[in-house]
């Protein structure tokens, strides 16, 4: 459980999420799984970096990434253009310290700076996008920062948001335990095998007080995104990306699913596609979202 939770710190740092001998650690690492979540985030057919544009008229003049991690994310919105200028912002200024070199290599407008993004002070009319991947769920003061980003956005600027909105210090329900059992006895045994030999019957949940040891920030209010962003801006998209199921249930063991393998695509269409029916119906809630907000008023 805590190895999992080790994981999710690796991947919202935007490190790379391989250890030494190439297993996979997080639940979209592999192809498959990230085609699917990639494919229900599309707005129009297309992902938001290039609807963004789109709707605006043209690229935004200024964009700014909250969590930046290492800045390979920041990079990749001007690289896509879809702002003329980005800036990442991010506690710790090291871990961009290879992509601002690069960057700079490049001549390329993006910046970095480090902040407390919980402590956060913008500068009012400024940006035409701001956006975080995968990091808003280790922030706590949520009203501070979604008013400053409103403040900080220019008349129809947009915020963006793709990110886990799941259960606070990752206490998953009952229901989404016991189903993610019920796949996993489904499955061939040696998919469910973890890298030490053990076999994977269940996906266990760990106490508020374990996640906390390992990272105080992780999930902190992960429950309480989705509203705190409805309060403060006008919603344009909101699109469930499922994981409700999907990211237990490979926690410890994609490594073992093989890419470009008819027999293990089919076994992971199905179990999206289940995923996909209980959070259609209502039976489950949808741990990951995309939301997409305007500026209030405009």
């Amino acid at each position: 459980m805590l190895d999992r939770i080790r994981a999710e710190i690796a991947h919202w740092n935007k490190t790379d999420r391989l250890v030494a001998n190439g297993t996979r650690l997080y639940w979209t690492d592999h192809p498959r799984v990230s085609h699917h979540y990639r494919r229900k985030a599309l707005i129009d057919g297309l992902p938001w970096r290039t609807r963004i544009p789109q709707a605006l008229g043209g690229p935004a003049e200024y964009a700014l990434e909250l969590g930046c991690g290492s800045g390979e994310n920041t990079h990749a919105t001007w690289r896509a253009g879809t702002a003329r200028h980005v800036t990442g912002i991010d506690l710790d200024d090291s871990r961009f310290a290879e992509v601002r070199s690069g960057m700079k290599s490049q001549g390329a407008p993006v910046s970095f700076q480090a902040a407390d993004i919980d402590h956060l002070s913008l500068e009012p009319s400024r940006y035409g996008l701001i956006y975080a991947i995968q990091s808003f769920h280790h922030f706590e003061r949520l009203e501070h920062i979604c008013a400053e980003i409103s403040k900080a956005l220019v008349p129809g600027g947009f915020f963006v948001l793709d990110e886990f909105v799941g259960p606070a210090r990752f206490q998953w329900t009952d229901k989404q335990l016991a189903l993610t059992a019920q796949l996993l006895g489904l499955m061939p045994r040696p998919l469910r095998m973890y890298a030490n030999g053990i076999e994977k019957r269940a996906e266990g949940r760990s106490t508020p007080e374990q996640v906390i040891q390992v990272c105080p920030s992780e999930a902190i209010r992960s429950n309480e995104i989705v509203q705190v962003f409805r309060d403060h801006f006008d919603v344009v998209h909101e699109k469930n990306l499922g994981g409700t199921i999907q990211h237990l249930l490979y926690s410890g063991i994609v490594q073992n699913f093989p890419d470009d393998d008819e027999a293990t695509n089919i076994m992971v269409d199905s179990i999206n596609s289940l995923e996909e029916l209980f959070i259609d119906s209502g039976v489950l809630p949808s741990d990951f979202m995309l939301l997409i907000g305007r500026k209030r008023g405009t």
